[in-house]
């Protein structure tokens, strides 16, 4: 099922931050450490678009607490302006991450780009967010949508989903449909 998410990059303080969802009232759910490995056919990806490149790649995920091992594929569904209105995931359960990434790479698939993530989940009794600190890059929220949403249109959801995530007061960057891995592609 395809579902609306947000990605914005964040310019305050991890403890500004965090105090600033404290205060209005967000609590720490879980934490984890993360890793995924970009895998693509494609040697050159930097000649693709985020769109084209993310559409030719797939992962291999591993977090730290061993509940989630997995390939995945995300499908993404772009609106004009290139924001993600809609992403769906494919998973398959996988018992060993590293066997995984060696058997990729032993093919000849390229292995792009890895992201070092660490999120803290928040939430109150409406929301969660997921502060990503991802290393060398910076930090960002993630907010998906929730049952609250379901039914609305894409661009009602995003535009809506955008407000709640300004009114936490942050220092937030302008491109709410940030895309990670490009960004990490392109700063290299």
């Amino acid at each position: 099922m395809k579902e609306t998410e947000i990605t914005v990059q964040v310019f305050n303080t991890f403890d500004e931050i965090v105090n600033a969802l404290s205060s209005k009232g967000f609590k720490l759910i879980e934490s984890y450490h993360m890793t995924d490995w970009y895998f693509s056919k494609f040697d050159d990806v930097s000649r693709f678009s985020y769109s084209e490149l993310i559409n030719k790649s797939f992962l291999v995920r591993h977090r730290d607490d061993r509940k989630y091992m997995c390939l995945c594929y995300k499908n993404k569904e772009f609106d004009d302006c290139g924001n993600v209105v809609a992403e769906e995931q494919l998973h398959a359960n996988t018992p060993d991450t590293l066997t995984a990434v060696k058997i990729f790479k032993e093919v000849g698939l390229n292995n792009y780009i890895i992201v070092d993530n660490t999120s803290y989940v928040y939430g109150n009794s409406d929301f969660s967010f997921t502060i990503q600190i991802i290393k060398g890059l910076g930090s960002f929220i993630e907010f998906e949508e929730n049952e609250s949403m379901k039914g609305m249109e894409n661009k009602d959801k995003f535009d809506y989903m955008v407000s709640i995530v300004n009114s936490l007061g942050l220092k937030l960057g302008d491109d709410y449909s940030c895309k990670k891995v490009f960004m990490m592609l392109h700063n290299k």
